[in-house]
């Protein structure tokens, strides 16, 4: 391993617990309040200096967070107090490779002991080769990031355009109608964790993308909201796709092209605030197709649709990019942690690309 050394990981850093902070003490602010799923909410005063790594001690555990300003993080984690000598960049990627979940103590709330952390025996590279690792892995998820700024940016104007179209310059004369009219909100189909394949299509939750499958329920394109849990989130998916029993998957019962009107729509409606079970919040399909919406002429959303298109094909060529970068990372991350792969050695592997994205 050359000059590699064997050690502990509490030789190279120093976990602490954070700091409690209940919601009825925060006061608004900039200061981010960091838990074990991420940053939670927004304070006024910060606990800890950056550049700080965060990671759950209770609830989530094993995901880690990089912050490069001053934070709060939460009683729910543990924070590096000090990072001894070591890059923190390179040790937030490293700890992306440790496996927590063996420390986890499977009560009830998973738990991690941040004294039993330090014991673990790791090899580490000398604080050069950190950084050229941490810049290689920097790299890649900075070039992700600016997508997916970009891709909120072309989002944002198909929506100003939206409005603009069909809010703003609205017409007297317009069919009054529901929304059942336009679009028919369908059931998905229950998958479980243990049934899925974990690749091919994207199984879509309530919130998001959930996992992938073998198989796929709807063609792309296609659009998902929340079912039951979380309400109110809108996904386009550009490729085939399982939406799950806690879903509706969106169909257009005029026969849009690409659905962009159909997603725009649904994006300025208020589904989270048709809640139907205050324990378990949840949307009533019939509800849904009931509300009250103007309906422009075919011809208009035709219109709209072929002018919208270039900014959504954008939109999926950046999430193919992403979805390249993301798998490139992963690729590399375990291997250059491990010394397997060094940096001068990263173009050939298996991605020949890689000296492109990182230029």
């Amino acid at each position: 391993m050359g000059e590699w050394k064997e050690c502990k990981l509490g030789d190279v850093l120093n976990f602490k617990r954070g700091y409690d902070l209940p919601k009825s003490e925060r006061k608004e602010g900039l200061i981010p309040i960091v838990s074990s799923s991420g940053i939670s909410g927004y304070h006024d005063e910060y606990k800890v200096s950056a550049p700080g790594v965060v990671t759950g001690r209770y609830g989530t555990i094993g995901s880690v967070y990089y912050v490069d300003k001053p934070f709060w993080p939460l009683n729910t984690t543990l924070y590096i107090t000090d990072f001894k000598g070591n890059d923190p960049k390179f040790i937030f990627y490293f700890l992306h490779s440790f496996d927590f979940e063996k420390y986890s103590d499977k009560s009830t709330v998973p738990g991690v002991n941040r004294n039993h952390l330090h014991l673990e025996d790791i090899i580490i590279p000398p604080l050069s080769g950190q950084r050229d690792i941490a810049s290689v892995l920097s790299s890649l998820d900075d070039k992700i990031d600016l997508l997916h700024r970009q891709n909120a940016t072309l989002e944002s104007m198909a929506e100003a355009l939206f409005r603009q179209w069909f809010v703003v310059e609205a017409k007297e004369e317009w069919e009054e109608g529901v929304l059942g009219d336009i679009v028919n909100f369908n059931y998905g189909k229950g998958l479980k964790d243990s049934d899925r394949s974990g690749n091919g299509f994207p199984v879509y939750g309530s919130n998001g993308i959930v996992g992938h499958h073998s198989e796929y329920l709807v063609e792309g394109p296609g659009i998902v909201t929340g079912r039951k849990g979380t309400l109110g989130v809108i996904n386009y998916s550009f490729e085939n796709f399982y939406p799950i029993d806690t879903t509706f998957y969106i169909t257009s019962r005029r026969g849009s092209k690409g659905l962009y009107y159909e997603y725009l729509l649904l994006k300025v409606l208020k589904l989270d605030e048709m809640n139907t079970d205050s324990a378990v919040p949840g949307l009533n399909r019939n509800l849904a197709h009931s509300i009250q919406v103007n309906i422009p002429t075919t011809y208009l959303v035709q219109e709209f649709n072929l002018i919208t298109e270039p900014i959504f094909l954008k939109i999926k060529t950046n999430k193919n990019q992403i979805r390249t970068l993301t798998a490139l990372r992963d690729t590399l991350l375990p291997k250059l942690m491990s010394g397997e792969v060094r940096v001068e050695d990263t173009e050939h592997v298996k991605h020949p690309q890689l000296s492109l994205f990182l230029k």
